[in-house]
């Protein structure tokens, strides 16, 4: 056991991610939602995928698995392979939610503050359909965060940055935790991925809070400013939810696969 104040030769890795499976049907799950992707990513089989693929790419000191009181849970010898928080509720998705946050946000939440307690050199967050493709992909992103905050990119999205998977800088996690929690609107009144633009600077949570940024031009105003000052960078290898996946690259990520996409990563890991 150690006191958290040694020096270390390799960076502290802490990875974070939620957890959501039923064996009821989407539809009759979430009525107000479009199915993206094959179902397996939201079954248990699906876990040990994710879980390989993490740590294919990287060596965390600790995945911490953040459940919305799920009703289907992978096996108990899968679950010792991680940290599995368990919440009381499922607070649902971003656009339909309980409470202040969604169900992600809290998985984020949780797993950033467990992350920020465990003296972390890096959060990265991994959401539970996410998959991680290149040996070499944690070296590309190290090496290219020129900013405390490395997002994905929102290009061939509708949204400013994608969220799947991401970076931040263990210095600088106390900061956005406590600005992203600070964002007074909830999930469903100011989408996760605007919240993570204001979050990365305590000026543009105030402004978020004072309603500056309540209109799409007065956003994109405020995208450019944080994009100029530097407070975030992008992600060097694609995808996420952004189509086409470049298969043949040397590293990638993507979200939402279909059963043809999942099966194609797998052939390459072969």
């Amino acid at each position: 056991m150690t006191d958290g104040s040694e020096t270390r030769d390799t960076p502290r890795i802490v990875v974070g991610s939620g957890w959501w499976s039923s064996d009821r049907d989407f539809k009759q799950e979430f009525p107000d939602r479009k199915e993206l992707g094959d179902a397996v990513i939201r079954s248990v089989p699906f876990f040990e995928i994710w879980l390989d693929s993490v740590t294919s790419v990287m060596t965390p000191s600790e995945i911490v698995v953040v459940d919305s009181a799920a009703p289907l849970k992978p096996a108990p010898e899968m679950r010792e392979r991680v940290r599995w928080i368990e919440l009381p509720f499922n607070a649902r998705h971003s656009t339909n939610h309980l409470g202040r946050w969604s169900g992600w946000m809290r998985s984020v939440l949780v797993s950033g503050n467990y992350a920020m307690a465990s003296d972390c050199d890096y959060f990265v967050y991994v959401e539970q359909d996410c998959l991680l493709s290149g040996e070499a992909l944690w070296k590309a992103c190290e090496d290219a965060m020129t900013a405390d905050h490395m997002f994905g990119s929102g290009s061939g999205t509708p949204q400013p940055l994608q969220q799947s998977f991401f970076v931040i800088r263990g210095a600088a996690l106390p900061g956005f935790l406590a600005n992203l929690a600070n964002l007074e609107r909830r999930d469903r009144d100011l989408s996760p991925e605007w919240k993570f633009v204001w979050a990365c600077s305590s000026t543009l949570t105030r402004l978020a809070n004072l309603g500056l940024f309540r209109t799409k031009i007065t956003r994109k105003i405020g995208l450019k400013i944080a994009q100029g000052l530097g407070l975030f960078c992008v992600l060097p290898v694609g995808s996420g939810r952004a189509r086409p996946i470049p298969f043949d690259a040397p590293h990638y990520y993507f979200q939402h696969g279909t059963g043809d996409e999942i099966a194609r990563y797998r052939q390459g890991l072969a």
